[in-house]
């Protein structure tokens, strides 16, 4: 574990998933030796009201996280939007200037490979970032089960 001399006191905690990495960071994907080393660093700091206060605060952002999770569909469903209306204007542009349709095709098709690969990236690190937190939550909740 860390040194307690760079870990934050407990009032002075801004943010409780930095503050849980400081004692490991990624311990939510580490080995379960490499978990119950964490949870006895965090019940040897902590009583159990501050870890059920750290643990009602990773609840939340969880549940924000929730909350927000439709804003990824939406800003893709604005981009299809976009994408379908540029693909009629070229189309119509096409047949009045007799332009290669082979061009605009391939204009259409990279349209959508970078919106394909937006979506793929912006939900692989928001899929990355609600494991995290629920990987801390678990964590949390086992170390209050297994005080007394």
């Amino acid at each position: 574990m860390s040194k307690s001399k760079e870990i934050n006191e407990f009032g002075e905690i801004k943010s409780v998933l930095v503050y849980l990495e400081q004692f490991k960071k990624g311990v939510h994907n580490k080995s379960l030796s490499e978990q119950a080393e964490f949870k006895e660093e965090i019940k040897k700091r902590h009583g159990k009201k501050q870890i059920q206060v750290l643990l009602g605060k990773l609840e939340d952002k969880v549940e924000i996280k929730k909350a927000t999770s439709h804003l990824t569909t939406a800003f893709f469903a604005i981009i299809s939007l976009i994408i379908g209306g540029t693909m009629s204007f070229l189309l119509g542009i096409i047949k009045e200037f007799g332009f290669n349709s082979a061009v605009v095709s391939f204009v259409i098709l990279y349209f959508c490979l970078i919106a394909g690969t937006a979506w793929f990236i912006l939900s692989r690190v928001e899929l990355a970032g609600f494991g995290k937190l629920c990987g801390y939550k678990r964590l949390l909740q086992e170390c209050l089960n297994e005080l007394p």
